[in-house]
């Protein structure tokens, strides 16, 4: 059994979090933290089919002291400066937000207009997408894991399997998103009347996500670049990624073998059958991930779609964190995932 802390528990990923880890069978929840709602009841605030007793409490390091872990459900910029005195006291951190994600803090920097409090905090996290090959010994070796973004997870997961023996291309990735992946804040734009019945790209440009994506593909190949849209659309929760590349395989029955192949020892990823279609209804509230893979081939080009599908704030947010709690404390990778 284990105690753990939530810095940033009453967002959305907050509440998801604490929803799934109240389930969990090794888990004690002992501090969970809300500069917004400090002092306030947490059944006031969450809607929570068991009830937790008690007050949200101040992040403050004395109100997680006793955790042997503690995930930061945080904007960018808080986790970097509270990661350094937890680590150095041995509580392990798993930071949902971005703080940790990029290896190079001047590209950190960069893309998200801040100065990175802990830059050599950066060379010992790691990169928390367990699916990639040999992670899962990192993770659960590590002090610090940076849990992938929404959209990383379900552009990586599509692409790691073939990335390596890709040509070298501008790889065209289309990403959708339920309004929760907007946050719970006081945006116009998210709030429910303005967001319903609504669909729209956004960032086109410069979506933080784009040098994430870019850093894990371009260690299997530096060959590789992406062009990343993505779309915020009215369903509440869910990503529907679309990518379209050109490919050097025979056929693809031989694509859909490696994937499989590929696959076989990750229990959250799926690979539909040959003309299947994903919906984000087969995921949500669930980690898993469902891959579909379709060869749009001509007699002059070799053309690859891939669909894929994931709940953002499952296996694109809390449910990863605890897939990757899990392998840190030598849990079974699926316990209070299914």
């Amino acid at each position: 059994m284990i105690s753990v802390g939530i810095v940033g528990a009453s967002g959305y990923t907050g509440e998801e979090l604490t929803k799934i880890l109240q389930s969990h069978p090794e888990v004690n929840i002992t501090s969970l933290t809300s500069r917004t709602h400090a002092g306030k009841q947490i059944n006031d605030v969450f809607k929570l089919t068991e009830p937790i007793s008690g007050e949200f409490k101040l992040p403050i390091f004395e109100n997680l002291s006793t955790c042997d872990l503690v995930f930061f459900a945080t904007p960018n910029g808080i986790a970097m400066g509270m990661t350094q005195e937890l680590i150095k006291n041995n509580i392990k951190v798993i930071d949902i937000s971005a703080d940790f994600r990029l290896s190079d803090p001047k590209l950190w920097e960069k893309w998200y207009g801040k100065t990175h409090e802990t830059p050599s905090l950066l060379k010992e996290s790691v990169y928390g997408l367990p699916e990639i090959p040999g992670q899962k010994k990192k993770i659960n070796e590590g002090k610090i894991v940076a849990n992938p973004g929404c959209y990383p997870t379900s552009v990586l997961l599509a692409l790691l399997p073939i990335c390596k023996d890709l040509p070298k291309q501008n790889i065209i990735i289309d990403s959708k998103s339920g309004i929760s992946g907007a946050g719970r804040n006081i945006d116009n734009k998210n709030l429910f009347s303005e967001g319903s019945d609504n669909f729209q790209a956004y960032a086109v440009k410069n979506h933080r996500h784009y040098p994430e994506i870019l850093q894990t593909l371009q260690q299997e190949n530096s060959n590789l670049d992406v062009l990343f849209v993505p779309h915020l659309s009215s369903m509440i929760r869910g990503i529907f990624t679309s990518i379209y590349l050109k490919h050097n395989k025979n056929n693809l029955d031989e694509i859909l073998n490696l994937y499989k192949d590929f696959y076989k020892d990750s229990p959250f990823v799926q690979i539909c059958s040959q003309n299947a279609f994903p919906k984000v209804s087969d995921v949500v509230f669930t980690n898993n991930c469902k891959i579909s893979l379709h060869d749009v081939s001509d007699n002059d080009d070799t053309n690859l779609v891939i669909f894929t599908v994931i709940d953002n704030l499952v296996k694109g947010a809390s449910g990863q964190a605890i897939q990757n709690m899990n392998i840190m404390f030598n849990f079974d990778e699926k316990l209070g995932l299914t």
